[in-house]
């Protein structure tokens, strides 16, 4: 077990309290090892990977936090086509990464924050792509401890979802295509500048609030309901994308949430259409990961 920490240092909202217990893995032998002392306990689990999707409660948290970053699992190698990352390895690293070997299909995450991990676990993408479309194979640990190679047609993946069994991502193989560096870098220079223009990538959030509905953008249903630079406390509807909402430096997860309800029963007025959400909240009470 590491040092106690405060899950507000380590999420993009910078809110969140402290678990009761928090794990850096940086082995196998290491992920193994706190799952077994989790089941020991009978003390439930969450794992956290870059912390750019998430909203913690403060407070004692009654779980463990399982801890899947660098240092550890943080090794990027490549076999022909073929890229293996590790669960840990912030998204960014292995863009770059794959740039400079001139190997791609992995540009549309360019400009997304958080782990290659946690990217799976929630099938990140944008420009209509998703990333688990590029995995080839998934190593997984299951909750008691079983290491598993998952592939591809094994995967149950659909929107921003994946299926894993409940178990924590270490490691993912990616098929990717021989490519000019210099139009990956090109293309990825075209997709982190027009996410700058339309998210507020410089302040604090935790990306999209709300999954957009079948056939429609959550973004433009909120800005049509007018809730741009709506507040609750510290925290505020973007006034750059109404699906996002920002820390202005002292929000607590109640205004976070609190905002959440007006946002959603704003669109289900006007609308009748009924959003779900995209960012994930751990309450502060037990609940089995």
């Amino acid at each position: 077990m590491d040092k106690t920490v405060q899950l507000r240092q380590l999420t993009t909202f910078h809110i969140g309290g402290t678990p009761v217990r928090y794990f850096h893995p940086r082995t196998l032998a290491e992920v193994v090892a706190a799952l077994q002392e989790c089941r020991q306990m009978n003390l439930p689990w969450r794992v956290l990977g870059g912390g750019s999707n998430l909203l913690v409660d403060e407070g004692q948290l009654p779980y463990a936090v399982i801890h899947i970053h660098e240092p550890g699992f943080d090794q990027i190698e490549r076999s022909g086509a073929l890229v293996r990352a590790g669960g840990g390895v912030p998204t960014a690293a292995l863009l770059a990464y794959c740039r400079d070997e001139g190997l791609g299909g992995l540009e549309f995450l360019a400009g997304l924050p958080g782990t290659i991990g946690g990217a799976i676990a929630g099938n990140a993408g944008a420009w209509g792509k998703e990333i688990c479309s590029m995995v080839a194979r998934l190593c997984v640990v299951s909750p008691a401890g079983q290491v598993r190679v998952m592939s591809r047609p094994e995967l149950d993946y659909s929107y921003r979802r994946t299926e894993t069994g409940g178990g924590i991502i270490t490691q993912a193989e990616f098929e990717l295509n021989p490519r000019s560096p210099k139009l990956i870098a090109m293309q990825m220079g075209d997709y982190v500048r027009s996410r700058a223009q339309r998210h507020p990538v410089a302040e604090w959030s935790a990306g999209c609030v709300f999954k957009n509905p079948p056939r429609a953008s959550a973004g433009k249903l909120l800005d049509r309901c007018g809730l741009k630079g709506h507040k609750v406390g510290d925290a505020e509807v973007s006034q750059l994308h109404a699906n996002f909402i920002v820390n202005r430096g002292a929000a607590a997860a109640s205004d976070v949430l609190r905002l959440i309800e007006i946002m959603r029963e704003a669109v289900r007025r006007e609308f009748s259409i009924e959003l779900e959400l995209e960012v994930r909240h751990w309450p502060a009470r037990s609940q089995v990961a």
